[in-house]
């Protein structure tokens, strides 16, 4: 089970057991979750190419305007997309390509691993560079949260392929352990049967193979531009310290502005002038724009002029999936402890809905199950409610484990 995503906005609790909560047996000690497609600065985790999409638009996306203008992160990358070296690649290119041209003052739009490294490049270069970020902390999607007191990756969790990626050298400078993942798995159905895959229904691969890797439903892709699919290769690895190690400690003397969000990017004979939805932000040479593709689709950001009709098309026809976490904490573990991944097919709820837990308890050596919920079943358990989330979520747990 190849895993693709990189993932979030988290509402990130203690649990305090309700009368819903206390009727399941195994009642966890603590929660995380993720809810994404709610997050105002993503709408989403990740891009794909859609069926009335092509590669053509990612190079439409990443074409720079007028030598000022320019576009980074991962669904800007020619060859693959939806990866953290995905988007750590586009800010080293991006970096080089604005070095050349010149430009003495640069604004950045985005802290992820994309804006990060541009900045630290063209920084290095003499360029004097303001990045500027709606949240209030570094780092977009790639975000590791210590609540439960335990490093979880709310966002990006894998290193995917660790064969000539430039991510290995990267976390080796950092000093990141990582642990492969295993593609070991148990079925687990109704009533602790253990299940064998000629048991499986029909739409189970779709949902832990294209649902849970793209964010998006099989019909929903164009599978004939992932045809030459040029990934790197190897296993793909977890940091159990937390991802958010890559990112670096900051130098002070970068100028950093968390908690502001651009709305306007306007280009003019003086130069690129930014604004947020109140206030001027001031006049650079050029911009570099690595906000996720979803905050793009939503127009949240006003481009003055507009945008030429091949970006705005290819921003429209471009796909942004979902992936979504849910993290529970327990005083011991009651699953199958060695296993990798557990496989729950028979939950009595939608197809796609809690039908996938990675085990952390050999990873993080805490008794913690990761679920996982993508595409349309992850927008449609969005809307409910923490207790409403988790009750269904154990509910599956006390069916495929009623005995402990």
């Amino acid at each position: 089970m190849h895993r693709r995503q990189i993932l979030t906005l988290a509402a990130a609790a203690l649990l305090t057991p309700t009368d819903t909560v206390a009727r399941i047996a195994r009642a966890p000690t603590g929660y995380l979750r993720t809810n994404w497609s709610r997050d105002p600065f993503s709408l989403g985790s990740y891009s794909y190419i859609a069926r009335a999409a092509s590669r053509d638009d990612i190079r439409a996306l990443a074409r720079p305007i007028d030598n000022r203008l320019f576009f980074a992160g991962e669904a800007t990358h020619p060859d693959y997309n939806s990866t953290v070296h995905a988007a750590y690649e586009t800010g080293l290119a991006v970096a080089e390509t604005v070095r050349i041209t010149g430009a003495k003052s640069l604004a950045i739009i985005g802290a992820g691993i994309s804006g990060l490294t541009a900045m630290r490049r063209l920084a290095a270069a003499g360029i004097d560079v303001t990045l500027f970020e709606a949240r209030n902390r570094i780092g977009g999607r790639i975000w590791t949260d210590i609540t439960l007191g335990q490093p979880l990756d709310l966002g990006a969790s894998w290193l995917h392929g660790d064969e000539g990626n430039p991510l290995v050298g990267l976390a080796a400078e950092r000093g990141m352990q990582s642990v492969p993942t295993e593609d070991d798995y148990v079925l687990r159905g109704a009533g602790g049967r253990r299940l064998r895959d000629r048991d499986l229904p029909d739409w189970f691969e779709d949902v832990v193979t294209i649902q849970q890797d793209y964010g998006a439903g099989t019909s929903d892709i164009n599978w004939n531009a992932y045809q030459n699919d040029l990934d790197y290769d190897g296993m793909d690895r977890l940091f159990p310290s937390g991802y958010s190690q890559i990112l670096g400690q900051l130098d002070t003397d970068l100028d950093i502005r968390l908690g502001t969000e651009v709305r306007r990017v306007a280009l003019t004979d003086k130069g690129v002038q930014l604004g947020s939805a109140k206030d001027e932000l001031g006049r650079f040479d050029a911009v570099i724009v690595t906000v996720p593709l979803g905050v793009l689709k939503a127009q949240r950001i006003d481009f003055s002029p507009a945008l030429p009709k091949d970006k705005e098309t290819a921003i429209h026809r471009l796909g942004f999936g979902l992936l979504d976490k849910l993290y529970l904490q327990f005083e011991q573990a009651f699953w199958d402890a060695e296993a990798t991944w557990i496989l729950t097919p028979d939950t009595g709820l939608p197809p796609g809905q809690f039908n996938q837990w990675l085990n952390l308890a050999p990873v993080l050596d805490a008794p913690i199950l990761l679920a996982f919920n993508g595409a349309g079943p992850a927008r449609d358990l969005s809307a409910l409610p923490d207790e409403a989330l988790i009750s269904r979520a154990l509910q599956v747990l006390e069916a495929a484990y009623p005995d402990g």
